[in-house]
């Protein structure tokens, strides 16, 4: 319980004092509200499942948790893309915090577009007229001029298979497309329809803005 007393001494001397406060430090950074200093333990901030963030009331920029969902670190920013243009897309949103670009979204999934494992906000389906996959991410929808979407083949040995990736847009909604071409079939004079095929695949989705959290982009 002293703990608790100590930390709520700790926010409310904060809330009201405009200097430096150092913990473990006689010297604080005189440019931060508060200095941990040097030590040889780390700081564990708040430790939040997806459903927990995901209802965070009051959501303010500059909350950070650690999604223990995700395992990753999550901030609370606002969505940098300035072509979304549609309400489904909220602009605010928590989001994962990279050193590099932006993974949205990542999986395994199966010839019969079942996912196998990856992340939780995406759907893949396949069409069985235009023999392709489509990939719909919740929360982010597909640009190809400003994305990466790297496919991995999980297939037949046999199989000599290129990978073609398109954008499908239907109203507000822009999905990827994923295509695949066995390569022999076509030089076997195959038609281009009878030579697509279906395939397990590994898929990653970058955001390959150069700041995908920056408001002027």
């Amino acid at each position: 319980m002293k703990y608790l007393y100590t930390l709520l001494a700790v926010v409310t001397f904060l809330g009201g004092n405009s200097q430096s406060v150092g913990i473990g430090t006689l010297t604080p950074n005189a440019s931060s509200i508060l200095d941990l200093g040097a030590g040889s333990k780390p700081l564990i901030i708040p430790r939040l499942t997806t459903t927990q963030m995901n209802a965070v009331t009051n959501d303010a920029y500059g909350m950070l948790i650690y999604n223990s969902t995700m395992h990753q670190l999550y901030g609370y920013m606002r969505y940098g893309s300035t072509t979304i243009n549609s309400t489904t897309f909220a602009l605010n949103r928590w989001q994962p915090i990279a050193t590099g670009p932006q993974m949205i979204a990542w999986g395994l999934v199966d010839s019969f577009a079942s996912e196998i494992n990856g992340s939780d906000n995406f759907a893949v389906a396949y069409d069985v007229n235009e023999n392709w996959y489509t990939l719909t991410t919740t929360g982010h929808p597909f640009f190809r001029d400003s994305m990466m979407l790297l496919v991995t083949p999980v297939g037949n040995g046999s199989w000599d298979q290129t990978v073609a990736i398109g954008e499908l847009i239907e109203g507000s909604i822009r999905r990827a497309t994923i295509k695949f071409t066995d390569v022999s079939r076509i030089a076997a004079g195959w038609s281009t329809t009878s030579a697509r095929r279906r395939s397990w695949f590994y898929f990653a989705l970058y955001n390959m803005r150069k700041n995908p959290y920056n408001l002027a982009e």
